[in-house]
């Protein structure tokens, strides 16, 4: 194997093991933040419950009643169970909650008699749940137990998204690999510099998605896991406010599912991809526009586009373009019009909105920036980036600028060829 062979190999490992090791650490900070609320609530709960009158180790009768802990708004239904000196659980009577396993674990510390506690994963009648066993003063231990339902669930999210990026990201890497491993002429040391430096700049930009998709998960996961916890709360939670929560449940699981597809479209990065066809650029922007009407139809959407044939894949075009008029939709007021044409291969999108502050048209194109005219309205950050992503890919550019007498006004721009038929709306 020749010394650019192994340089070249040993590149793309080191590629892909700093995308994995990256990965694990956001899953495991991801993990321990979102369990450690979790066992701080059931630290909160045992203690209330183990200091709580009406637990009597002698009494072998199951009780009619267990005193509960308090919880406080918001908290997650607990499952709760008495173990007597022996082993044995009370619980009281006619209570259908799941029943939790004795473990040794809580056999010592019921048989102790002392203030011991344990945290532990298990599972009670199928349910996983994280259960923690807090010794009784008078003998016997107390088990307070809450679902990982939520938890597992958003973890399972995280981990496609971040297998998706290390995949992706290793696949880049060998591709590159693959490229230079190429017999060439020798390099120069000036060539040879460039490539360093590109491998340096690809992996930084990977670090960095992995960083800031960690950090933009985190905010939606957290407030989507507090209220379901809050909808289970059915003895607090009055109805109406019920109903409330369950909407924002829904608006904010619909907000992460558009924020997990925007991290795999901007993952997908340079990957080629292999549906590459000629696609009606005006056909294409006809079915975009009528989409935008049917998302905002308090706005006035006109078209005007010349008939125009560009080479390329036809899902990710139509993605960037939907993207530049969800832009210009979410800033225009009500009843104001959005002016959508194609000419000469320069697809413009101009509003009547606010404008981009001066200060963020250098930043638009980031990854997760909001301007100051956006922030406290939906979206991710990542719509006009894939825009910008999509354009390079396809062997064009895009810019915003304000437009004359106010407003907004993108121009998207392809290598795109004229053709006959013309297409109106």
């Amino acid at each position: 194997m020749t010394l650019r062979r192994r340089v070249t190999l040993m590149s793309a490992l080191v590629v892909g093991t700093t995308l994995v090791l990256a990965s694990v650490v956001c899953f495991i900070v991801m993990r321990n933040e979102l369990r450690g609320q979790i066992d701080d609530s059931l630290r909160e709960q045992a203690s209330q419950a183990a200091r709580a009158p009406g637990l009597n180790a002698a009494d072998p009768r199951p009780p009619r009643r267990i005193p509960q802990p308090q919880r406080r708004t918001g908290a997650a239904q607990a499952y709760f169970q008495f173990v007597g000196p022996t082993g044995v659980s009370r619980r009281p009577i006619g209570s259908t909650e799941p029943k939790l396993p004795i473990t040794p674990t809580v056999k010592a510390i019921a048989k102790s008699g002392t203030k011991r506690r344990a945290l532990e994963d298990t599972h009670a009648d199928g349910v996983h749940v994280r259960m923690i066993t807090v010794g009784v003063p008078a003998g016997g231990a107390v088990q307070i137990a809450r679902s990982l339902a939520s938890v597992d669930r958003a973890l399972s999210r995280l981990r496609i998204v971040l297998v998706l990026l290390t995949v992706l990201g290793t696949a880049f890497a060998a591709l590159l690999a693959r490229i230079l491993s190429r017999p060439v002429a020798a390099p120069t040391e000036h060539e040879l510099a460039q490539s360093q430096g590109a491998l340096a700049e690809s992996l930084a930009a990977q670090r960095q998605l992995v960083a800031d998709a960690s950090h933009e998960l985190r905010t939606p996961v957290t407030s989507l896991r507090t209220n379901a916890e809050m909808l289970r709360d059915a003895d607090v939670v009055p109805d109406d406010d019920r109903r409330e929560i369950a909407g924002e449940v829904v608006e904010q699981a619909e907000e992460l599912t558009a924020l997990i597809g925007d991290l795999i479209d901007l993952a997908r990065g340079d990957v080629p991809d292999p549906a590459v066809e000629d696609v009606r650029l005006d056909r294409l922007l006809y079915e975009s526009v009528q989409r935008a009407r049917r998302h905002a139809p308090g706005l006035e959407f006109t078209l005007d586009a010349e008939p125009a044939v560009v080479e390329g894949a036809p899902e990710r075009l139509a993605r960037a373009i939907n993207n530049l008029l969800d832009n210009a939709a979410k800033h225009s007021p009500d009843g104001a019009r959005v002016e959508v044409a194609l000419h000469d291969g320069a697809l413009t999108v101009r509003d009547h909105g606010p404008g981009i502050d001066p200060q963020d048209l250098p930043h638009v194109f980031d990854r997760f920036h909001r301007g100051a005219n956006a922030r406290g309205r939906p979206g991710s950050g990542l719509g006009l980036a894939i825009v910008r992503q999509v354009a390079e890919a396809h062997g064009g550019t895009v810019a915003l600028e304000a437009a004359p007498g106010g407003g907004t006004l993108a121009r998207l721009t392809l290598p795109a060829e004229r053709v006959e038929t013309v297409t109106t709306a």
